[in-house]
């Protein structure tokens, strides 16, 4: 089977759960079936990049493209411009007419099976087209993420600018949505939220994995109070938990353990994330590291403090399977198919989440056997590859089901998206 598969950004480096989520499941994929990957990259900044994605794939073709620098003058002009228009900024800014181009073109070369769009923001340019099949893999259902973003703004032109984005949001992923012949979900929560809100029925869903051998238990003593927390926050539901952490949760937890200290991990911490850090004892904000395992490794209690987003976490199954104990929002953990009290302990407010937190400081036989059942669960039903054994599965049926359906025109109106 030959696949084409368009991404936003190429794979490497692999910095978020998006990319390792795509990449844990296709670089095995790859071994089964003949996969070209089109992304876009930025000439200088993503050729490493691409080299990587040529090892990986059977054929990888770049679309040039340059992200303009946040919070330049250039920045703010090209959001005017966007919102001018009837996309969202956080796709309208990776809109690019060159990827169906360069689909169509390699099609034209040696037609593909099937095409397959990771993330929304490489399947807009796609609606409308030709190109059949199509199936996109949705890691979350973005408008909901952006509804979220704005019911919890404070500030009033803030909120005024995210109920657009939302409202812009919603319009485009539904027509997507129902545009393709496919969707795929990343939880069975998330394809019942794509039937419920867009009237569509062909959506599968698969699990979410986790290599337990990279994320293995690693020998050495932890450091006793220390909480640590994982995330990338160049996405927004990152930075939202772990400032509610530090202002609602974390004082909780030093008046009951005050000598808990905090690790926040992750690339591309924001000013006012470190300012809050910095005002209070005890927490040290890393940035970018190479590896989180050694931060996981020392951690007693790894927290997941979310309380905006969609899809699922691999955080949580990372963390699980290097035998630390979770404490999270029902939303962070929301698609992952946990026992809370049993392999995981879920706590909405500020006071019940301090309090689970506390409880596993103090009691480290509870602690333990938490991260056991967790570790236990993880190793026995996560693999990537079921995962992937999963995905080939559903690929493979939407281009059965293709074959035998009869070809007909696109529908009136079906013209491809435009700014």
């Amino acid at each position: 089977m030959r696949v084409l598969f368009t991404l936003p950004r190429p794979l490497f480096p692999t910095d978020t759960g998006g990319k390792i989520r795509t990449l844990n499941i296709f670089s095995r994929l790859v071994r089964r079936m003949e996969i070209h990957a089109v992304a876009l990259a930025e000439p200088g900044r993503d050729d490493q990049g691409a080299e990587e994605m040529r090892r990986l794939f059977a054929g990888f073709t770049p679309v040039h493209w340059r992200e303009t620098r946040r919070f330049t003058p250039a920045f703010y002009a090209e959001f005017a411009r966007i919102r001018m228009g009837r996309f969202p900024y956080f796709l309208g800014k990776y809109h690019h007419p060159g990827f169906e181009q360069a689909a169509r073109e390699l099609h034209h070369r040696k037609p593909f099976d099937l095409i397959l769009c990771d993330f929304l923001h490489s399947a807009t340019a796609f609606v409308g087209s030709p190109l059949r099949p199509r199936a996109l893999f949705q890691h979350n259902l973005e408008f909901r993420i952006r509804r979220q973003h704005w019911e919890t703004e404070a500030n009033p032109l803030k909120k005024l600018i995210l109920k657009s984005e939302w409202s812009k949001a919603r319009a485009i992923e539904e027509e997507v949505c129902r545009d393709f012949d496919h969707v795929i979900a990343v939880s069975e929560e998330d394809a019942a939220d794509h039937r419920r809100e867009f009237a569509i029925r062909r959506v599968s869903a698969i699990p979410t994995g986790v290599d337990v051998d990279y994320f293995a238990p690693q020998p050495g003593p932890r450091i006793p109070g220390n909480i640590v927390f994982v995330g990338s926050f160049d996405w927004y539901p990152n930075e939202d938990g772990i400032c509610w952490f530090l202002r609602e949760i974390y004082p909780r937890i030093r008046a009951e353990q005050p000598a808990c200290t905090a690790t926040i991990v992750g690339r591309l911490p924001t000013d006012g994330m470190h300012r809050l850090a910095t005002s209070l004892p005890g927490v040290e904000v890393t940035g970018a590291v190479p590896d989180v395992r050694p931060y996981l490794a020392r951690a007693e209690v790894v927290v997941v403090p979310l309380r905006i987003g969609g899809g699922t976490r691999i955080k949580i199954f990372e963390a699980m399977a290097m035998h630390r104990p979770v404490v999270s929002t029902t939303l962070g953990a929301e698609g992952l198919t946990l026992r809370p009290g049993h392999e995981i302990l879920l706590e909405d407010s500020a006071e019940e989440f301090a309090r689970g937190v506390v409880e596993l400081l103090r009691e480290q036989p509870r602690a333990a056997a938490l991260a056991r059942a967790a570790r236990d669960r993880v190793v026995h039903e996560f693999t990537w590859d079921a995962v992937a054994r999963r995905m080939e599965e559903i690929l493979r049926g939407i281009v059965d089901r293709d074959r035998e359906t009869p070809q007909q025109e696109d529908p009136v109106g079906a013209a491809p998206l435009a700014q």
